[in-house]
């Protein structure tokens, strides 16, 4: 339940829902409220009708909570996975920077390398935009791209330092 009332605490996502439930949203402003949708959404206040519509689902008032985040989630992150899969790419640089900390020490091993098929594959154990966190994780100096892009490796404190 602390999923359900962590989404209706921003005032911003509470005006949303009451319009969901009361049935004011019209189709044309869905794209307008991307962002805090979402979060409905994710905690199961709002589901999307056959025909595209959004309707509040009083279901989850009942349902038992989703299963708790895999340990080894890091707390700061937990809200961004759901049934052991990233929902969301965090727009927070600190908070993303530990997102691709906890990923890169999950998914790659110090001193191998790594073709970019080898990268996605294990990034895409736990989200679909693959190209994203690849980027995100060179970027942030966290993984080192060979010049000509074909091989990846993890960055050692040198290449940190060097960047």
């Amino acid at each position: 339940m602390d999923h359900v009332l962590a989404a209706l605490a921003d005032p911003e996502r509470q005006r949303l829902y009451a319009r969901i439930v009361l049935g004011q949203l019209p189709p044309r402003e869905v794209e307008e409220v991307r962002r805090p949708l979402a979060r409905l959404v994710q905690a199961g206040l709002v589901r999307r009708a056959e025909d595209g519509s959004l309707y509040a689902d009083p279901g989850v008032f009942r349902r038992p909570p989703p299963p708790e985040a895999a340990p080894d989630v890091p707390r700061a992150l937990v809200g961004f996975f759901a049934g052991g899969r990233l929902t969301a790419i965090p727009v927070r640089r600190s908070v993303r920077q530990e997102l691709l900390v906890h990923l890169t020490a999950k998914y790659l091993a110090p001193g191998r390398t790594y073709t970019e098929q080898e990268v996605n594959e294990a990034f895409a154990e736990v989200h679909e935009d693959t190209a994203a966190l690849r980027r995100y994780c060179v970027c942030e100096g966290l993984l080192v791209r060979e010049r000509d892009g074909s091989r990846y490796r993890l960055a050692e404190a040198s290449d940190r330092s060097a960047a």
